[in-house]
């Protein structure tokens, strides 16, 4: 994964010196259809039976997780509806119109967190000046 080192400054020590960050640098989004068509290259399905149980997965996975249940994707992970809410005083003052910040939480699978961790390797996009020498200090 390509990653690119930020420069930021910490707000609590303001005459401190900057410190490189590393942020990764997503190339592109992979769609349905392009995972089809390579599970397909691997089995005696074709692309559209692949993406037709695909899109039917993805219209049945709220429904359960509506009626308050945890979707788990064995070896992928788990995906589960949280929320915050104002308080209430007592009991009877609950209104659901007091929940707020609806989010949807995945959290990955042992499985998947290994495999990602395992097949890892960094490269450090370093930035250069227009002339080519060093970069220069956004800070200065």
């Amino acid at each position: 994964m390509k990653v690119k080192l930020i420069p930021r400054k910490n707000p609590q020590k303001r005459d401190a010196a900057p410190k490189y960050y590393a942020e990764p640098q997503y190339e592109g989004t992979i769609d349905i259809d392009f995972i089809a068509r390579q599970i397909a290259g691997r089995s005696s399905l074709t692309a559209g039976d692949i993406k037709n149980v695909l899109s039917n997965f993805l219209e049945e996975m709220p429904t359960y997780m509506l009626l308050g249940r945890s979707v788990k994707l064995n070896e992928l992970g788990t995906f589960r509806i949280s929320f915050s809410s104002e308080g209430a005083a007592e009991e009877s003052a609950f209104k659901t119109s007091m929940i707020k910040g609806l989010k949807i939480i995945f959290t990955p699978d042992v499985t998947m967190k290994s495999r990602i961790k395992d097949g890892i390797t960094y490269e450090v996009m370093r930035s250069k000046k227009a002339d080519g020498g060093e970069p220069e200090n956004p800070f200065e």
